[in-house]
């Protein structure tokens, strides 16, 4: 007994001890596959985050492609600007002797038929004076326009021209196409911010539609340098307005200006000149000689006849507490090819037409001008326009030498007639968009004993306009 006992207690701690080892070794086995199930969850985790992480950035790869692909799309959009307005207006004129409507109404169509009755003393028409629709693209200092005119009487091209800048100096610019004709002021004077319903008369029968084909060079400093305050206009011009070209002789136009821009005040002075030609498809060429048209003894049959004007502009305005003052002034006198009953620049001549017949040429010596003078109402939306504009075609003759229409032996008849009118107006400002114009011209003419006109006195040819615009 005495001798188990030991043995008993070596089999029990033998016993304790395997077991604590077994232990130890499933606890080790145990946190060896934990470890290893770790290490295999944090892979899966790690390539899940991984290709979570690649699809990511992928996916913002692809917006921001489309997000720059739609920046380049707004760049584009950005140089690219829609302009124009439309000015719808009511018109009623005096009817002169013969009751025939004035010629300064610029919408509807003549009066015809039932209308001349006895009695009746004026007439009036509804229409679109203008509706104008623009497109200018620019790019790197480079200039696309083209312009329509839209109306019931319908499609018209206005602008359609390109200019470049020097992108070395930025100063000098070049112009091709159909552009306003670089003379004098009030023909780039746009239309939309005319305070009077037209261009004065001069300017009218001048430069017909103010617009011409050709090139032109434009010299102006930039904004920062201080001779910014010149600009010099050049350019060679087909002379036939917004027409196809039809001579070979280009016409010469320049226009000088310096303007100056002070706290509350801005004036400016130019000077224009206009050198080119005209087609004589006629022998027969007349000019004034002793208050008479005389044919010019050995004219050439398709010659060139001279077309030559010289003007002065001058602009004025000054802010105060009765609101901003504008004054606009201009004079041309110069010398004018013709027919014999019109002293209007060529527009839409074409001697190549079928159809087309000779006509002499007159040759008149010219002046005429206008001033515009328009005060704000203090600082309301309201605003007062009184313009007079004067034009006489033939300074070479009187009234009382203007006898018969273009016939006995003066050869002197309508188309040597001076006028003068004088324009009151009143506009309203809604806001930036829309305007509202109401404008009296009275016109005056020559007294003349044409054939067919009332003897020595004014014909009744003036005209109310009304006319509300949206510019957009």
């Amino acid at each position: 007994m005495v001798l188990e006992k030991p043995c008993n207690n070596m089999a029990v701690s033998l016993h304790r001890e395997i077991e604590t080892q077994r232990y130890q070794i499933i606890t080790i086995f145990k946190m060896k596959m934990t470890l290893k199930n770790l290490v295999i969850a944090l892979g899966l985790i790690s390539s899940t985050i991984a290709f979570a992480q690649e699809e990511k950035v992928d996916t913002l790869n692809v917006h921001e492609q489309r997000i720059t692909s739609l920046e380049d799309g707004l760049l584009q959009l950005k140089k690219l600007k829609f302009s124009g307005y439309i000015q719808a207006q009511w018109q009623s004129s005096q009817l002169d002797s013969l009751l025939n409507k004035s010629n300064d109404m610029k919408v509807g169509t003549g009066i015809y038929g039932a209308e001349k009755v006895a009695g009746t003393k004026n007439y009036n028409r509804y229409g679109v004076r203008r509706g104008r629709l623009k497109a200018t693209y620019e790019d790197f200092g480079c200039q696309a326009v083209i312009e329509f005119d839209i109306s019931e009487g319908g499609l018209k091209t206005k602008d359609l021209y390109l200019n470049v800048l020097d992108p070395w100096l930025n100063t000098f610019a070049i112009k091709g196409g159909v552009f306003d004709n670089p003379f004098g002021y009030e023909i780039a004077y746009s239309s939309s911010r005319l305070e009077s319903p037209e261009r004065s008369r001069l300017i009218q029968t001048l430069f017909p539609d103010e617009k011409t084909l050709g090139s032109m060079l434009t010299i102006q400093a930039p904004k920062t340098s201080p001779w910014n305050v010149l600009k010099f206009e050049t350019g060679l011009v087909a002379g036939n307005a917004i027409s196809k070209d039809y001579k070979s002789k280009k016409d010469f136009v320049a226009h000088l200006t310096y303007n100056k821009a002070l706290e509350t005040m801005k004036f400016g002075i130019g000077a224009s000149l206009y050198s080119g030609t005209t087609l004589q498809t006629d022998t027969n060429v007349y000019v004034i000689k002793n208050s008479a048209f005389s044919r010019n003894i050995g004219t050439k049959p398709n010659g060139f006849a001279t077309r030559q004007y010289f003007g002065v502009d001058g602009q004025f305005s000054v802010a105060t507490d009765l609101g901003l003052t504008q004054i606009r002034a201009e004079y041309i006198t110069g010398t004018q090819p013709g027919s014999a009953t019109s002293s209007a620049s060529p527009n839409g001549f074409d001697p190549t037409a079928s159809g087309f017949s000779a006509s002499p040429t007159y040759i008149r010596k010219f002046q005429g001008g206008y001033i515009n003078f328009v005060q704000d109402i203090a600082d309301t939306k309201h605003s007062i326009v009184v313009k007079y504009d004067f034009y006489d075609p033939n300074t070479g003759v009187s009234g009382d030498k203007i006898s018969y229409l273009t016939s006995g032996t003066t050869k002197l008849g309508k188309a040597d007639m001076a006028y003068s009118t004088l324009g009151l107006g009143y506009m309203y400002r809604m806001n930036n968009n829309v305007r509202i114009m109401a404008y009296y011209d009275m016109v005056s003419n020559e007294k003349v004993t044409l054939k067919g006109f009332m003897a020595k006195k004014d014909l009744a040819d003036n005209v109310v306009t009304v006319r509300l615009q949206y510019k957009f």
